[in-house]
């Protein structure tokens, strides 16, 4: 009896391997591209672009990017088993004030 409460416990504190990045492969209307979202630095990247920080919520994560005079709001959707998911990506042009939204459907890809 001892050996099976010992052998629960065990079981219990063991934590499960979480995986450092995952590669999800993101098609659109206009094009393609891979993310690969590495969870314990808590970064991103696009493609072959530099990094960036994401800050999460629930099945959602979030992060900016900008270039020139454009800001991009990027929002990825989990879906509940984190086997795909949506890429909603909202364009904000800081002098014409035009905004642009995309969206991509993600799967994982490995």
């Amino acid at each position: 009896m001892k050996k099976l409460l010992l052998i629960i416990f065990f079981i219990l504190t063991i934590s499960p391997v979480k995986a450092e990045s995952i590669k999800y492969f993101c098609n659109g209307e206009s094009n393609q591209f891979f993310i690969t979202f590495v969870s314990n630095k808590k970064t991103v990247i696009i493609g072959k672009s530099k990094t960036n920080k994401y800050w999460s919520e629930a099945n959602y994560i979030f992060w900016n990017t900008a270039n020139n005079f454009t800001l991009y709001e990027y929002t990825f959707k989990n879906s509940y088993n984190k086997l795909s998911g949506i890429l909603k990506v909202k364009s904000h042009h800081l002098v014409t004030s035009k905004n642009e939204w995309y969206d991509y459907q993600c799967s994982i890809s490995k």
